[in-house]
């Protein structure tokens, strides 16, 4: 099967979804990650600071592409493909701070809803995970609610992923988000597990080294909640899934 990962920006699916995409592709899966926001000048801990100010949006989106290829790579010829779709972020989008994305409705604009949309249709995916869209950024919920406007969500496979760091001190926010959903898709969601059972360890290793391909966005504090956050769940990452998903054993 092809599963297509909505992520909002380059690293959010990796966070979020490390071990599960790694098992899906060792288990014969081909995964897509769908990058919506990618032309950004967010990378704090490059060298952004020291390019000048017209060249900083080239700067960070080639940065941040780059780290999203050090990821791919550590799946060496496994079936993952990252498609880029090359929009603004909200901060470039919108005209705000990088304080002011969250809580804001999401950006309905026809190149953002167009973009999107005509993404998924190509996709052409047998399952989909999207952002549960905690924290509110306009990005996540812009994403989200585009995708589940473009899917038949009823009857087809479809999981929600909590985004990482902010699902640490989450909990919740997570039921919120749930619950609005299973409205939103007409089934219920439960939580299922991703990645594969064994050794704890072992799994908050590959969860370090996924987090470090992206070290121009988070500190070690950041790369250590995205870690350990599979703790919780015996070293796998939780997701929710419609009865669909469920059904196909994924």
């Amino acid at each position: 099967m092809k599963i297509t990962v909505v992520s909002p920006h380059r690293g959010d699916a990796a966070f979020a979804l490390g071990l599960s995409i790694r098992a899906w592709l060792e288990e014969g899966h081909a995964v897509e990650v769908v990058s919506c926001f990618t032309r950004s000048e967010f990378a704090p801990y490059s060298d952004v600071g020291s390019v000048h100010r017209n060249d900083r949006v080239s700067f960070v989106t080639a940065v941040r592409k780059r780290e999203d290829e050090e990821w791919r790579k550590l799946h060496g010829a496994a079936k993952l493909t990252i498609t880029d779709l090359n929009l603004k972020d909200a901060p470039l989008r919108l005209h705000v701070g990088a304080n002011e994305v969250f809580g804001r409705a999401a950006d309905a604009s026809e190149k953002v809803v167009s973009k999107i949309r005509r993404a998924l249709e190509m996709s052409k995916a047998g399952a989909w995970v999207l952002p549960l869209g905690l924290g509110g950024h306009v990005d996540h919920v812009t994403a989200r609610d585009v995708a589940l406007s473009a899917l038949a969500t009823v009857g087809i496979p479809v999981a929600f992923y909590e985004e990482l760091p902010e699902a640490a001190d989450a909990a919740a926010e997570v039921d919120v988000a749930v619950a609005q959903l299973m409205l939103a898709v007409q089934s219920k969601l439960e939580p299922v597990l991703g990645g594969e059972a064994g050794e704890v360890e072992d799994a908050v290793a590959k969860k370090r080294r996924v987090a470090w391909c992206y070290d121009s966005q988070i500190d070690e504090a950041a790369t250590t909640e995205i870690a350990e956050f599979c703790r919780r769940f015996e070293g796998r990452e939780r997701i929710w899934a419609n009865a669909a998903w469920r059904a196909q054993g994924l």
